[in-house]
C-alpha cells in the first residue's frame, strides 16, 4: 500500500460505466490514500458506484464545457484544499485500470529524484486484438523510456509545481497534457517516462466513424495548442505544434488540392502530350508523399517489437489521419474565428 500522507488520486470520467467499476477496483486493492473521482455529468450511475465504495466525489456543475483538463484541475484544487500533506498525485482516466504496484513505483522514482516534476509509465490496451482500431490505440502508446516532453493522461505529477503553473489549460478539449508539460519544463524540471507497467486502458473502439472523430479531436489540440502557445512563446524553445498542424494542413488539404487541380486540368483541358504526361507524372508525385510517410512512420515502429504488418498497418493510418486531423484544425479556426467555444468531441459511448 502507498504512504496515505504522500499520495492521492484524481479520477475522472464521463459515462464509462463498468471501465470505471475497474478502475475503481485496481486503485483500492493497491492504495488506502485518497482516492478522488471527478465526474463530468454522467448519466450511468457512475456517481452513485463512487460513493457507494467509499470513494470521494467531485461532480462538476454543467454551466461550463467538460473537458478532461477541467476535471484534473478540480480534483488538483480539492487535494490542495483537503489534503495540504499530500506531496504527489497520479491522475488516472476512468477507462483504466492501474498495474499493481505503480502507485509505489513511481512515487519511489520521484522521492530518489527531485528534479523530475512527472513520472508515466506504459499504458496497454485491455483487448488490442479486439479491433483493428483498439490494434492501433495500442501502438500509439507505445514509447522509449526515458526523458520525454510530456506524459499521458495516467501519470503521476509533485503537486507544488503543477499548482505553480496553474495545473491544466481548462479550455483544452484535448492535448492538454503536452501544453502543461511545456510549461512545466521551462521551469527547469524534467519528465521521465519508465518502462514499467502503469495502466491498462479500454478504448473499446468498433468503427471507423469512432476513428475519424478521434482524430478530429487529434487535429483540434494540434490547433489548439499552436495557437496558445505561438501567442506565449517561451524564449529558446521551437513554436509548439507547428510541425504537427502545418503537416495535417498539406497532407490533409494542400495536396488533394493539388491533386484535384491536376485531375481538371486533364478533363477540362486538351493538353498536348508533353503536358499530359508531366500532369500525370506530378500526380504520381503527390501520390507518393503519402508513400513516404507511411514508409518513415512504420520505420519509426520497427524498433518497438512491431512485425512488419502492424507496422505498415499503423503507419497507413497514421497518413490517412491527416484528412481529419485538417479538419480538427479546421474545427478550431472556425470556431475561434465565430467566437464559439470548443466542446469536447466524443468518439465512444460506454
Amino acid at each position: 500500500m502507498t504512504d496515505n500522507h504522500q499520495v492521492a488520486v484524481v479520477v475522472i470520467g464521463r459515462n464509462e460505466g463498468e471501465r470505471l467499476k475497474r478502475c475503481f477496483a485496481s486503485l483500492q486493492a493497491q492504495h488506502s490514500g485518497p482516492i478522488i473521482y471527478v465526474d463530468s455529468g454522467s448519466t450511468d450511475g457512475s456517481t452513485a458506484h463512487a460513493l457507494q465504495i467509499g470513494v470521494q466525489l467531485i461532480e462538476l456543475p454543467m454551466d461550463q464545457p467538460f473537458t478532461m483538463a477541467r476535471a484534473r484541475n478540480a480534483g488538483l484544487i480539492y487535494l490542495s484544499d483537503h489534503y495540504p500533506d499530500c506531496s504527489l498525485v497520479q491522475f488516472v482516466d476512468g477507462d483504466c485500470e492501474v498495474a499493481q504496484g505503480w502507485l509505489i513505483t513511481a512515487s519511489e522514482y520521484l522521492a530518489q529524484h527531485p528534479q523530475v516534476v512527472a513520472v508515466c509509465g506504459n499504458r496497454v490496451e485491455r483487448f488490442p486484438g479486439a479491433t483493428v482500431y483498439n490494434q492501433l490505440i495500442d501502438m500509439e502508446w507505445q514509447a522509449l523510456a526515458g526523458e520525454v516532453e510530456a506524459c499521458g493522461g495516467d501519470a503521476m505529477y509533485r503537486i507544488d509545481p503543477l499548482l505553480m503553473v496553474d495545473g491544466f489549460n481548462s479550455s483544452m478539449i484535448a492535448g492538454e497534457e503536452a501544453e502543461l508539460g511545456r510549461r512545466l519544463t521551462a521551469t527547469g524540471l524534467s519528465i521521465m517516462r519508465l518502462d514499467e507497467p502503469m495502466t491498462t486502458h479500454d478504448a473499446n473502439m468498433q468503427r471507423l466513424s469512432q476513428w475519424w472523430l478521434r482524430s478530429i479531436r487529434c487535429g483540434h489540440a494540434y490547433a489548439q495548442g499552436y495557437d496558445l502557445q505561438r501567442r506565449n512563446r517561451i524564449a529558446g524553445r521551437a513554436c509548439y505544434r507547428r510541425r504537427q498542424v502545418l503537416s495535417s494542413l498539406f497532407y490533409g488539404i494542400g495536396v488533394p488540392a493539388l491533386f484535384l487541380l491536376c485531375s481538371l486540368m486533364l478533363i477540362t483541358l486538351n493538353l498536348p502530350a508533353t503536358s499530359i504526361i508531366f500532369v500525370y507524372s506530378a500526380m504520381l508525385f503527390l501520390l507518393s508523399l503519402y508513400v513516404r510517410v507511411i514508409q518513415k512512420t512504420a520505420c519509426g515502429k520497427m524498433p518497438l517489437g512491431n512485425s512488419a504488418k502492424q507496422c505498415f498497418l499503423y503507419a497507413y493510418f497514421v497518413a490517412l489521419a491527416k484528412f481529419p486531423e485538417a479538419q480538427g484544425i479546421l474545427k478550431y479556426y472556425k470556431n475561434k474565428l465565430f467566437g464559439k467555444t470548443a466542446q469536447i468531441i466524443e468518439y465512444r459511448q460506454s
